[in-house]
C-alpha cells in the first residue's frame, strides 16, 4: 500500500497543471492503482509504466491549444500575483518611511535641553 501511494504521488507531482481534466485523470489512475493491493513500486511501473511515461502519454492525447491556454493562464496568474506583492511591498515601504518621518519630527520637537538666561538688572 505504501508503494502504491508513492507511485501515485510521483505521478501527481509531474503534472504542471491541475485543472479539472487533470484531476479526473488522476482520480481514474488512483482507482486503477488501488485495485492492486500489496504490489511493489517496480510492479506498478511494469503494469502501468513509469510516472513520466504516464504523464507524457496523457499530454500527447490532450489538445495543444487547451494546454497552451492553461499554461498561459498560469503564467498570467503568477505574474499578477508577483506584481501585486511588489506593489504591496512598495506601499508598506513608503508608509513606513512616512511614519518614521512623523516619529522623528515628534522626537525632535520635544526639547531635551532648556537654556535659562538670568539677567541682572
Amino acid at each position: 500500500m505504501k508503494d502504491s501511494r508513492k507511485y501515485y504521488r510521483d505521478i501527481k507531482k509531474l503534472f504542471p497543471i491541475n485543472s479539472k481534466k487533470e484531476k479526473n485523470y488522476l482520480h481514474q489512475i488512483k482507482e486503477q492503482i488501488e485495485e492492486y493491493e500489496d504490489i511493489s513500486y517496480k510492479e506498478l511501473e511494469n503494469q502501468f509504466g513509469s510516472p513520466i511515461e504516464i504523464v507524457k502519454s496523457y499530454y500527447e492525447t490532450i489538445d495543444s491549444n487547451y494546454l497552451l491556454k492553461k499554461i498561459n493562464l498560469k503564467r498570467t496568474i503568477n505574474a499578477t500575483c508577483l506584481i501585486a506583492l511588489i506593489l504591496i511591498a512598495i506601499y508598506f515601504g513608503y508608509r513606513t518611511y512616512l511614519l518614521s518621518n512623523v516619529y522623528n519630527n515628534y522626537n525632535n520637537s520635544i526639547p531635551t535641553e532648556i537654556e535659562e538666561i538670568i539677567e541682572e538688572e
